[in-house]
């Protein structure tokens, strides 16, 4: 276990000093980032839940999948995507197909109305995102992004194999 020793830098604000170790530092700045985005989350209605965003986004890129296939990229569990594939049905985003080898499980298909959606919230955060990225350079967005995809990828496969 990570022990700070250092008392903080008054001059890094709320940020821990330089000195501390990096597993530390992230774990720190991790936490009150998760801490903005809910603010944000709250503070901006982007006009659809964000589970449902979510399984549209994947759903954009590759349409037609299975509840379970959707539950693993997003790291919940098949039912609780089940009640949200529903009630996305219900608002005409999505539709569930049947699947011809397997009369239990389905797949799930992206509406038009899905379509429209899912880039109506995207322009709207995007905006959002363009603003709190305003005096850093592409190239640092661009290594921020390749980063942070990283990391995603290195959690959902952790949380995958518990």
């Amino acid at each position: 276990m990570i022990r700070r020793t250092e008392q903080q830098d008054e001059s890094l604000g709320n940020h821990l000093p330089m000195t501390c170790p990096s597993v530390e530092a992230l774990e720190y700045e991790l936490a009150f980032l998760v801490r903005r985005l809910e603010a944000a989350r709250r503070r901006f209605n982007f006009g659809l839940e964000r589970a449902h965003y979510l399984l549209l986004i994947l759903l954009e890129r590759k349409d037609r999948q299975s509840v379970g296939a959707l539950a693993e990229q997003v790291n919940l569990d098949a039912s609780t995507v089940t009640r949200q594939v529903a009630a996305m049905k219900q608002a005409g985003l999505v539709d569930k197909l049947d699947n011809p080898d397997d009369r239990r499980g389905g797949f799930v298909t992206i509406t038009e109305a899905g379509r429209d959606a899912a880039a109506r919230v995207r322009d709207r955060r995007l905006e959002r995102v363009e603003k709190g990225f305003l005096d850093w350079t592409e190239a640092e967005r661009k290594e921020f992004a390749r980063l942070t995809a990283r990391f995603n990828d290195a959690m959902r496969d952790e949380l995958n194999e518990a």
